[in-house]
């Protein structure tokens, strides 16, 4: 076509008064014309020299080829569209016409607006078939050349074709490698296989969901993918695309940042530790000295021991902190009815918080009922309103209340989603000067702080964030900068109505025994002082370093062992497994399980009678065994 637009035109006829007609009717219409020639050894000439647009082609020719034959060559070689010409129009010559596929067939003879309309027919009919395979080659060409593996697959997931990027995603040398094979054989998780097509089948299509693939060598790689389905008129799957994103090196480099993460929260823990308890060791080991001191030259000793004691047990605290925000924590959940368990903390939390702050309690849960452990809630509450005093200053405003709330759907929370269900939810919201957005998600990180040195250690709200989860609850944060922030802990509440009978605490007097124990325990300096509270309230013991020892103890003297005390962590055998390698030699034998560090363990799944948490003191120890003892007889 020439730039002006006018369509070039060449004539293929043998008899040259129809050949001279037919051109001067193309330039009445406004074409540009070539030729006309006879024959189509003089029409290749032509279309070498100059390609036209149509070609009109009359099916007799000169030369050895007839029109159909020549203006298949055209169409196979040139792309070119042709019109054929004829004056014959049997079932035969139509057959072979159709073969070489014209653009149109028009017999002799024709009238003007005849051939007109079937040229700007054939004409219109090539523009869109060039932009239909220009289209077809732009998407090839993208398919090709994308860097997804992209891949399509009939209804069955058969796959059908796919790009370079698939065969070297899976590791297939070659398409035919591929082709044939369901797609369902290269994911590796084939549990979700069935679940994937239902989806598929009710949403016709599937967006950026992780897969995890089977290489060819066997290793497995990490994708997110996207699947089209196309359906027929009745809903049925005919074939679907997909396209997968290798996301293997992504998730190494977010593990890698994770453990990053990791390290630089153990590294500010080191720190927070290490700082708090050589202030601590300080304290002790100087009131030692002290002690030493005046035991030597007999004064008084009560204000160093009062110190000794009080470092001890801030060092208890911060190790049950510890504990706590690493879910280590050994928890004792009941049914507990949280307005009761706000209302009763209501005099304690007002001595925390300055004169002037404005506390108001709204305990007012319908449903109240929640299983938790009460002491680590008691604590998660006294955190958060220190935490919201140092926010306000010496003026503010802070509410606790307590409601239940139902999630029909999934909510979404600096630490993640909180899935639907009914709740009871205490919160505790202050007007203090707030939280930046960008630090959300690090306040509840072990250690983190932006308060002074001097003004905390950063635990406050990483215990808070532990018991939360080891509790199996749930926390969202909201907060402006200036404004205040509000906290809201979701508890799942319960509909337990029995939780286990709490036994009658003895009286001071009723701690002493004569009862024969066996006490196991590889910490020396823990067994030594252990056995010596036991022994100076009257009782007689028998001591072991380790599970064997305790073993061929109660093989030979088994029958005298009234009571046993066993470590909960030791070397080659946990305590509750040594109970019961004991209960097979003394029937129904009592126990106490000792232990400052059990992973999310409580006396209902352990085969004890009761479990002591360490640190301890002394008559709590004494209590206990009289109190286990006791519930024998």
């Amino acid at each position: 076509m020439k730039k002006d637009g006018t369509a070039v035109i060449l004539v293929v006829e043998d008899e040259s008064i129809v050949a001279l007609d037919i051109k001067n009717h193309l330039l009445r219409f406004g074409y540009r014309t070539m030729g006309p020639v006879s024959s189509a050894e003089a029409a290749f000439s032509e279309i070498n020299r100059q390609v036209p647009d149509l070609v009109l082609m009359d099916i007799k020719i000169h030369g050895n080829m007839d029109g159909i034959e020549a203006s298949r060559i055209i169409r196979e070689k040139y792309h070119r569209p042709v019109i054929l010409l004829t004056a014959f129009a049997d079932d035969q010559t139509l057959d072979r016409a159709k073969m070489s596929g014209p653009f149109g067939y028009i017999l002799k003879p024709f009238n003007e607006r005849e051939l007109k309309t079937t040229i700007e027919m054939a004409l219109y009919r090539h523009r869109m078939e060039v932009r239909l395979h220009e289209s077809e080659e732009r998407y090839r060409r993208l398919f090709e050349e994308d860097l997804s593996g992209d891949f399509i697959a009939d209804g069955e997931g058969k796959i059908l074709d796919c790009n370079p990027a698939f065969l070297s995603l899976f590791g297939f040398r070659s398409r035919e490698d591929v082709f044939g094979l369901n797609i369902n054989t290269l994911f590796s998780e084939t549990k979700r296989h069935e679940e994937r097509w239902e989806a598929l089948r009710d949403e016709g299509v599937i967006r950026l969901q992780e897969f995890e693939i089977l290489r060819q060598d066997g290793s497995v790689a990490a994708v997110l993918g996207n699947m089209v389905g196309n359906f027929d008129e009745e809903g049925n799957l005919q074939n679907l695309h997909g396209y997968l994103i290798d996301t293997t090196e992504i998730k190494s480099l977010e593990e890698q940042l994770r453990q990053a993460q990791k390290m630089e929260a153990i590294g500010r823990m080191a720190g927070g530790i290490a700082h708090d308890f050589n202030n601590l060791l300080t304290v002790i080991l100087g009131y030692i000295t002290l002690v030493n001191e005046k035991y030597l030259e007999n004064e008084p000793l009560e204000n160093e021991l009062e110190g000794i004691r009080t470092a001890a047990g801030k060092a208890t605290r911060l190790t049950r902190q510890l504990l706590a925000f690493s879910r280590q924590q050994v928890l004792n959940p009941e049914v507990v009815d949280t307005n009761v368990l706000i209302n009763d903390l209501e005099k304690m939390l007002r001595r925390l918080v300055h004169e002037d702050i404005n506390l108001s309690i709204f305990a007012a849960a319908e449903n109240p009922k929640i299983y938790v452990d009460p002491g680590q809630i008691e604590q998660v509450l006294l955190n958060m309103v220190v935490n919201a005093r140092d926010a306000m200053g010496a003026r503010g405003k802070l509410t606790i209340e307590s409601r239940n709330e139902r999630l029909t759907e999934p909510i979404a929370s600096p630490l993640g989603s909180i899935p639907e269900g009914d709740y009871c939810v205490i919160e505790v919201e202050d007007n203090g000067k707030g939280i930046p957005e960008d630090q959300l998600s690090l306040i509840f990180e072990p250690f983190f702080t932006t308060k002074p040195a001097d003004k905390g250690t950063g635990l406050g709200l990483s215990t808070v964030y532990g018991i939360v989860k080891q509790s199996r609850g749930f926390i969202n944060v909201r907060s402006q900068v200036n404004k205040g922030t509000s906290f809201q802990i979701f508890f799942p509440v319960t509909d337990k109505l029995l939780r286990k009978e709490q036994i009658d605490i003895p009286e001071i007097e009723k701690y002493v025994g004569s009862e024969n124990i066996l006490l196991v325990e590889d910490d020396n300096a823990v067994r030594a002082v252990a056995m010596s509270i036991l022994k100076r309230a009257g009782y007689s013991v028998v001591e072991a370093g380790n599970a064997g020892e305790a073993l061929l103890i109660c093989e030979q003297n088994g029958s005298e062992i009234q009571l046993l005390i066993t470590d909960y962590i030791m070397p080659h055998m946990t305590g509750d497994q040594l109970i019961l390698r004991l209960r097979s030699i003394v029937p129904g034998l009592p126990s106490i399980i000792m232990s400052g560090y059990m992973k999310r363990v409580n006396s209902e799944k352990l085969e004890t009678d009761a479990i002591l948490s360490k640190p301890f003191k002394p008559e709590e120890l004494l209590r206990l065994v009289r109190t286990v003892l006791d519930s024998q007889d």
